[in-house]
């Protein structure tokens, strides 16, 4: 009997001390870059097409839930964890909404100003959104190492 409740208390004590650790425990953030520009002084959103793309990421760097929904860039494509001029193409990623503050955390994520720049950009529905992009070569080359 004692083995049996083991069995399913055990597997839900490491769910909930897993939840606690993620949703209680502070997240490392780099500092904001000097290059950083200031973030915008509303609410807005964001075109994920990489990792913030992952519900898990947006968590933990936002530190809450940040539903998000399909969206497309057109004219671009991925290319590592950039994006590259392409007229024919739609890069498909997803946007959600974040506010100043969150902004601020999203541009200490993506190293905003070091190695990201933040772009507004039209998403194919016509909606505006900041997107992340590698600061030319050296970003990449940066990133890559």
């Amino acid at each position: 009997m004692l083995g049996f409740n083991l069995k399913f208390i055990l597997p839900a004590v490491l769910i909930l001390l897993s939840w606690l650790m993620i949703t209680r425990a502070p997240v490392y953030l780099p500092r904001l870059d000097a290059n950083a520009p200031p973030p915008p002084d509303e609410d807005a959103y964001v075109f994920g097409f990489a990792t913030l793309t992952n519900p898990v990421v947006r968590f933990v760097v936002l530190g809450r839930h940040a539903p998000a929904e399909p969206a497309a860039l057109r004219g671009w494509q991925r290319h590592r964890r950039d994006l590259r001029d392409a007229p024919d193409l739609v890069l498909n990623g997803v946007r959600f909404r974040v506010t100043p503050d969150e902004m601020v955390r999203l541009d200490r994520y993506e190293r905003t100003g070091r190695r990201y720049r933040r772009d507004l950009m039209e998403l194919e529905d016509g909606t505006m959104a900041w997107v992340y992009r590698l600061i030319g070569e050296a970003g990449l080359e940066a990133v890559m190492d």
